[in-house]
């Protein structure tokens, strides 16, 4: 359903998921990634907050806050995030570098973008 645009029936397919298997704590980063792009911004950092609570080293979800972040207050807000991500992550962001990358150059209002989107083309389907 989430391909589809269908973002509340996997919501709802999701939460039962989740109902029977509370230890599939990843769900909640779809979830919460759901009510993102259903524009529910402060109901996905509460989901985020549960999955963040058990693995706070992921870089996916606090990009995810990030973006919430950029929705909900400002690009500054959001950069903050990351740079916080980028500091308190040990190991390389590999796979998420590109994406954090691209996530900068939006909440800088495109900043930078011709440094970024070179690399970009054919990593990010968008």
């Amino acid at each position: 359903h989430y391909l589809r645009s269908h973002y509340q029936e996997a919501i709802d397919i999701y939460k039962r998921i989740l109902l029977d298997n509370r230890e599939y704590l990843a769900l909640n980063v779809y979830v919460a990634l759901c009510y993102y792009k259903l524009d529910y911004y402060d109901v996905s950092q509460e989901v985020l907050a549960v999955y963040l609570q058990h693995h706070p080293d992921s870089p996916v979800a606090p990009n995810l806050k990030a973006c919430n972040h950029f929705r909900l207050y400002n690009g500054k807000a959001a950069e903050q995030e990351l740079r916080a991500l980028q500091d308190s992550s040990s190991a390389p962001l590999t796979f998420a570098q590109d994406l954090v990358r691209h996530n900068l150059v939006v909440f800088r209002s495109g900043e930078g973008a011709l440094q970024v989107l070179p690399s970009l083309v054919d990593v990010i389907p968008e």
